[in-house]
């Protein structure tokens, strides 16, 4: 997830550089793919908030170890980013992602804009 973030934030600082652009129909298909991953992780909302509550498998220590386990699972721990973070960093992927695109189709109707205005009409 850090990797996609990472490049999705390269993605929009190209895009804020003016080195990227893409028509607007282009980006459709692409801020269509963002809509449903979105609509996804909204739905998985409510699982996240379960599996942020503590687990509650008695007082034993085996009990005690497994909770700690499935809260490491959920939040990060030992040698894991965890679901919820990995959850955030995709919403965030996919933030920077958006942003992104919407910067690109600016620069692409400047590019467009620019280059018609340099073509005489008869």
């Amino acid at each position: 997830m850090q990797a996609m973030t990472a490049n999705m934030v390269g993605l929009k600082q190209a895009a804020e550089s003016g080195s990227f652009a893409i028509s607007e129909a282009g980006a459709q298909e692409y801020l269509k793919a963002i809509d449903a991953a979105e609509k996804d992780l909204r739905k998985l909302d409510i699982d996240l908030q379960v599996l942020s509550q503590q687990t509650k498998l008695g007082t034993s220590p085996d009990a005690v170890a497994m909770a700690r386990y499935n809260q490491d699972g959920a939040h990060g721990g030992a040698g894991t980013t965890g679901i919820i973070p990995a959850v955030k960093q995709l919403r965030s992927a996919l933030d920077e992602a958006r942003q992104a695109l919407q910067k690109a189709i600016e620069n692409y109707r400047e590019v467009d804009s620019s280059n018609a205005s340099t073509y005489k009409r008869y």
